[in-house]
């Protein structure tokens, strides 16, 4: 059961915040439960969200934000 999803610019930063917040390096199905789920803790799940949660509103705001750094570029 490989699944590949259809890339999005904003997956690139999606994965940046989950990487430095949850380890998470791909988006991409394996198959395997063992590579698929994770247990993570809450406090780490509310700094992704709140991380993309930022992300999202400095977007609407018309500011890009560089993944990988959460600082806004011009």
């Amino acid at each position: 059961m490989n699944t590949t999803i259809e890339h999005d610019a904003r997956l690139d930063l999606l994965l940046s915040i989950a990487h430095e917040a949850l380890g998470i390096t791909t988006f991409e199905l394996s198959g395997k439960a063992s590579a698929d789920l994770r247990i993570v803790r809450v406090d780490s799940l509310a700094r992704a969200l709140e991380a993309a949660y930022d992300a999202g509103l400095m977007t609407g705001r018309g500011f890009q934000i560089t993944a990988g750094t959460g600082k806004e570029a011009v």
